[in-house]
């Protein structure tokens, strides 16, 4: 479960959710290097139309890792306990202000059939926009017990840290 960041202080809560990209970044980073470093040297034997395609697949791979480096790996989501406040961070670029904890509500959102994901939403909003806080989650028996596993070490922590605001 450390693939979610989750980091707890008495007054902050924050979650990167997408940080378990990073290994697939790092597959097509590697790939890429090796479609850029190899295809040169392969001689007079490859046409120049195989030639482009593996260059065309390496550049898309390379953008593709670029892109979910700085638009999803690093974004956090802040529970502020000082200011009861949810922040989504995307480092370096914004800080937005999503919700209260008292707006907040916990969803199930199913995008493709027989796929679920946990999203964090504003209670009378939260099917217009929502904020993914979850891996997919399917029907699969490993599946199942990552979710099982997410809920007790990921999701369970959050709706204590936004319950005990209230308390306190």
């Amino acid at each position: 479960m450390n693939k979610y960041q989750l980091k707890i202080t008495s007054r902050e809560l924050s979650i990167k959710p997408y940080f378990g990209f990073m290994p697939k970044i790092k597959a097509f980073a590697l790939l890429s290097v090796l479609i850029f470093a190899t295809v040169p040297f392969m001689g007079n034997w490859m046409n120049n139309h195989i030639r482009y395609t593996l260059y065309g697949i390496g550049a898309i791979m390379v953008f593709y890792a670029i892109y979910d480096f700085l638009f999803n790996v690093n974004v956090k989501f802040l529970f502020d306990k000082n200011a009861g406040v949810i922040y989504r961070i995307n480092a370096p670029f914004l800080r937005q202000r999503l919700m209260t904890f008292e707006e907040m509500t916990i969803i199930n959102v199913s995008g493709d059939p027989g796929c679920m994901e946990y999203a964090i939403g504003q209670k009378k909003k939260q099917f217009m926009k929502n904020y993914s806080i979850s891996d997919t989650f399917t029907n699969s028996k490993k599946s199942n017990a990552r979710e099982q596993e997410y809920v007790e070490q990921v999701l369970n922590p959050i709706l204590e840290f936004v319950k005990s605001d209230h308390s306190s």
